[in-house]
């Protein structure tokens, strides 16, 4: 069953691409978020993934995939936006208290703050693994400890706050997940800014004694099992949003390509016109099909049912990665060797498809979960994800709701 954006999605898209493709250059440009944050909260997206209550606009994971693609075909502002808006903010969102939504996440929306995730660690694939970073409570002191290293935090170098996950130890009890709220100004975090391959400023974080009070953890009231639950669903929701953005960046390559060879000339006829190149750019464009469905797919899935959301996630990232690895190295190889030159967008998207397939564990990786899924028996979450009968339901379902 094909989905069917409604007129408001659709009317979503084509206004973020027709206002990206005035400003993009703008925003690569600039130094950091708070630049164009404001002009981003004017165009209702900073609102978007949040529910009306929050002052949101209830979008969910079709809404925010929709923008994400946009961002892709652009290159701009794709990594931030999923670290502050769609893992902090949402997390915010989702466990905070009455205070912490209206100090941190009011301000987000109206683009007055900024905020970052801080959760990825040197030498970690599993997006969902348990922090190696650490934080334990001090009845005495009555104050949380953290002590630990997070690495290339979009975001962490210009946010006025991060989200930092961290595993708490209590005696006799096993390690849980801890999301606590760390002001930019906290005694004893330091960071060193860096750049992600594809240009994203980022930050390597070192959280040595950061002391902090217990209204700075999030989930205060929630139980252990709707924090671990949200934090995973949250996560699993920001992997699929990346697999939208490399979907717009892929059909970006693919039309970029599709320009060079029509137009660059070889023994007195056009590139295009040799039959390897039509097969490569063939290849390509199945490749973004299969791409934009899988990602339809777990968008869909997740709406409809968000206990699919671990599954739906690494499915869509296996596809979407192998994917992207082709159509990114077909682009270069059709260019030639300026296919890497800086003047050339396409190197751009190669470059971004790179650091979209290194983030949050590779295709190889996704593809071995869900194996693991299978031969220990849980695959049964797996394979209602390709069920077509339940496809079908599933966007029934969704269309019926929005």
């Amino acid at each position: 069953m094909q989905l069917t954006f409604t007129e408001t999605q659709t009317l979503l898209e084509s206004s973020a691409l027709h206002w990206l493709a005035g400003n993009a250059d703008d925003i690569r440009q600039a130094r950091d978020a708070r630049s164009y944050w404001p002009a981003f909260a004017e165009m209702g997206w900073l609102a978007l993934p949040f529910a009306e209550a929050d002052g949101g606009f209830g979008g969910g994971p079709i809404e925010v995939g929709l923008l994400m693609r946009a961002f892709g075909r652009y290159r701009v502002a794709a990594p931030g936006y999923r670290s502050g808006v769609l893992m902090a903010g949402k997390l915010i969102a989702t466990l905070g208290s009455m205070q912490q939504r209206d100090t941190w996440l009011a301000p987000l929306i109206t683009g007055d703050r900024c905020l970052a995730m801080a959760h990825t660690e040197p030498g970690r694939e599993d997006p969902w693994a348990m922090p190696a970073t650490t934080a334990r409570w001090d009845p005495r002191g009555e104050r949380w400890t953290l002590r630990g290293k997070k690495s290339l935090v979009v975001g962490g170098a210009d946010a006025d706050a991060l989200v930092v996950s961290a595993s708490i130890h209590a005696e006799g009890a096993h390690p849980r997940i801890g999301l606590f709220i760390v002001p930019s100004d906290a005694e004893g975090k330091t960071s060193r800014a860096c750049l992600v391959a594809d240009g994203s400023r980022a930050a390597d974080l070192v959280l040595d004694a950061v002391h902090l009070p217990d209204d700075a953890r999030l989930g205060q009231k929630a139980s252990e099992q709707e924090i671990a639950d949200g934090f995973m669903t949250i996560v699993a929701e920001a992997l699929v949003a990346s697999c939208w953005e490399a979907a717009g960046a892929m059909r970006a390559a693919l039309e970029a390509t599709v320009s060079h060879v029509t137009q660059r000339e070889q023994f007195g006829r056009p590139l295009s016109a040799l039959q390897s190149v039509q097969h490569g750019l063939a290849e390509m464009a199945v490749c973004c099909e299969e791409a934009g469905a899988a990602c339809e797919l777990a968008a869909l899935r997740i709406a409809a049912d968000r206990r699919l959301a671990r599954d739906a996630a690494s499915l869509a990232q296996s596809c979407t990665g192998r994917a992207a690895r082709y159509v990114a190295a077909q682009a270069v190889q059709l260019h030639g060797g300026m296919g890497v030159s800086e003047e050339l967008h396409v190197a751009a998207l190669f470059r971004l498809l790179t650091r979209f397939r290194l983030q949050d564990g590779h295709a190889d990786w996704h593809s071995m979960q869900l194996g693991n899924d299978m031969h220990t028996g849980d695959w049964r979450m797996s394979q209602t994800l390709l069920d077509p009968a339940t496809s079908g339901q599933a966007v029934a379902a969704y269309a019926e709701a929005h």
